[in-house]
């Protein structure tokens, strides 16, 4: 699994303004819809081989992201995959995801919640400058193999209200197939290691006395058991 938190929250403002106070519902994918302004940009990005989807959008007053990043490659297998497994996992694996984020939010880590959406358990995070004001907050979920992350800040017009409106727009599809607990634990990825090399040197060991054994045929010679 790629140990990245490639943090894409910087807030990519551009001229780009929302002017249009209605909202609607639109969706990041298939898991994952969002209330958002008639004027907005989405993108997909590959950063460093990692797939990165983007929607955000910007006001007078503040600034929104919401992201999806590919948090393990499609083609891991099963059964070597580092994601969750558990609770205890998936909250280890949030506890790494807020120390990168904290070092790379250019403010001060204020508090962090534990939150749920649609059974689903998630973090939220608020920042705020020197003089303690609020400036930024962020929310996140690992759904299947993506980290599913929401920004919203602003320097001067931090509103509790709004922020917490555009958090609660973001809905969850819980009738697709989603999991939060993919991974496996160490000692069944170890095992399977172990495992797959021995079964692989019983082939290779076979492999090798059958060539023996049809290498001596051919000279004429007796089997090497029964010399």
């Amino acid at each position: 699994m790629k140990k990245f938190f490639i943090l894409c929250f910087i807030l990519i403002t551009g001229n780009l303004i929302a002017q249009n106070s209605e909202m609607f519902s639109y969706k990041l994918d298939n898991f994952v819809s969002l209330k958002v302004p008639k004027n907005f940009v989405e993108s997909d990005t590959l950063i460093d081989g990692v797939q990165i989807r983007q929607i955000r959008f910007k006001t007078k007053t503040y600034d929104f992201i919401a992201q999806r990043v590919l948090f393990e490659n499609e083609d891991q297998k099963q059964s070597l995959s580092r994601l969750p497994y558990d609770y205890t996992s998936l909250i280890d694996e949030y506890n790494r995801v807020i120390a990168r984020m904290r070092y790379r939010v250019p403010y001060y880590l204020k508090t962090t919640t534990l939150v749920e959406k649609e059974g689903f358990t998630g973090y939220n995070l608020k920042f705020a400058n020197d003089l303690e004001t609020p400036t930024y907050e962020a929310e996140f979920y690992l759904l299947n193999k993506n980290l599913y992350t929401f920004f919203y800040a602003s320097d001067t017009n931090f509103d509790a209200k709004v922020s917490t409106e555009l958090f609660n727009s973001v809905t969850i599809n819980n009738k697709q197939d989603i999991s939060q607990y993919l991974g496996k634990p160490p000692k069944y990825r170890f095992g399977y290691v172990i495992a797959t090399y021995f079964f692989l040197s019983l082939i290779l060991v076979g492999a090798i006395i059958y060539s023996i054994k049809i290498y001596r045929k051919k000279r004429g010679k007796p089997s090497i058991f029964h010399e």
